[in-house]
């Protein structure tokens, strides 16, 4: 049986399934383009070039961005049926995460945020390959070649990674919530990336105006990292927010625990910068981040 896909067509998005006639020639696109990445591009590991098995054909589906803009996040959502327990069916979700981005550039240097926009988006016209249990493949190649400032000339580690998922069969894939370059946003929404993307933008910006008024101030730097915490949430110097609890399989999620965890999180990142550096830099370094330019988020 065929995967079914759930998209946002009506924004530009669309998902093709593996029992589409052009899905194939669409994939071999894909691996090739990553058998021949410039040097310079993310390092691609064996996973791409093991992908012409049966079983991870039909746990996968590709996404085209026909929108006139790049796709800088993705939520989606398999719909996986369990071996072995009367066929039930669960969901298993992904979440973007708010690690630094287009999106929340706040502790990017302009090398790295010219790097991310080419290599972690997807510009229109281009697709990827949204595999279950593994990465998502694919790059803005099939776009246009990097230039010279969006390749990389030093060590950096990759990032992604599959899941085991030995004993589920994936049968439907729906796309969440979408964030568009310009902060627009299309979704059901069932996962909140919406509230957790915006509330960490809204706490990073909070945290650098409380930075800019110390400086101005004189404030003591212990103040300072003192309200930053009671601000954000952070009681504990070194731990990391709990994660919130497990969202519904049908939405929508409560938004609260995210917008804590998110605002716990910008206070965690900002105690670890006062911990490899002096009290003064780390609040200059804090005070720069409001210098960042952040889409206006808004719902489409």
């Amino acid at each position: 049986m065929s995967i079914v896909c759930e998209d946002l067509a009506q924004y530009g998005v669309v998902l093709i399934p593996p029992s589409a006639p052009e899905f194939d020639a669409l994939v071999l696109n894909i691996s090739n383009r990553l058998a021949s990445r410039p040097r310079g591009g993310p390092p691609v590991d064996d996973e791409p070039f093991a992908f012409g098995s049966e079983d991870n054909r039909k746990a996968s589906a590709l996404l085209l961005n026909q929108a006139n803009r790049a796709i800088v996040s993705i939520a989606y959502i398999w719909h996986v049926r369990l071996a072995h327990r009367d066929g039930r069916v669960v969901t298993h979700s992904c979440l973007p995460g708010t690690n630094a981005s287009v999106l929340l550039p706040f502790e990017l240097n302009d090398r790295v945020k010219k790097f991310d926009y080419y290599w972690k988006t997807i510009f229109p016209g281009s697709k990827r390959l949204i595999q279950f249990g593994g990465q998502m493949l694919g790059d803005n190649t099939d776009v246009r070649p990097p230039e010279p400032g969006e390749l990389w000339h030093g060590g950096f580690v990759s990032w992604g990674g599959g899941k085991e998922c030995e004993g589920r069969k994936p049968v439907k894939l729906t796309l969440d919530g979408i964030f568009f370059e310009d902060g627009g946003f299309a979704a059901p929404d069932r996962l909140g990336a919406w509230e957790q993307t915006v509330s960490a933008a809204e706490a990073y910006l909070e945290v650098a105006a409380l930075a800019r008024e110390a400086q101005r101030s004189g404030m003591p730097p212990a103040d300072f990292f003192l309200r930053m915490r009671t601000l954000t949430g952070q009681p504990e110097e070194g731990r990391l927010p709990a994660p919130p609890p497990p969202g519904p399989s049908v939405g929508p999620c409560d938004p609260a625990p995210l917008r804590e965890r998110e605002r716990g999180m910008v206070g965690w990142r900002a105690l670890q910068m006062r911990a490899h550096m002096s009290d003064e830099t780390a609040i200059e370094n804090i005070a720069n981040w409001s210098d960042n330019l952040v889409p206006r988020f808004h719902k489409l």
